[in-house]
């Protein structure tokens, strides 16, 4: 769906408005995400949070995929990887998932 390739075509651009980037553009707040009082960056949001791992790991053992180290390797190597291993269905799977 369009709105998913936005979605990671912006997360690809890390430009999707986490709190590390609204305090660039000048926002008053917290930087600590709210869940593991972490500070909430586009990296720790969808690789390194607790929830995010959790996720990965469910992925790993449904999908025997191998989660991406970095935002980098999300939109490099690990998706010209995972479309070897996977079906186009499956990609678009994991890629709802992060838009969820």
């Amino acid at each position: 769906p369009l709105r998913i390739k936005i979605f990671m075509w912006f997360v690809h651009k890390q430009v999707i408005l986490t709190k590390d980037n609204l305090i660039k553009r000048r926002w008053v707040g917290s930087s600590r995400y709210c869940f593991c009082d972490h500070d909430e960056t586009i990296q720790h949001l969808f690789l390194e949070c607790p929830l995010a791992k959790l996720l990965w790991r469910m992925i790993h053992i449904a999908f025997n995929i191998t989660p991406p180290v970095d935002i980098d390797s999300l939109f490099g190597t690990w998706l010209a990887r995972a479309e070897h291993i996977t079906a186009a269905r499956i990609r678009i799977g994991i890629c709802a998932l992060l838009w969820a």
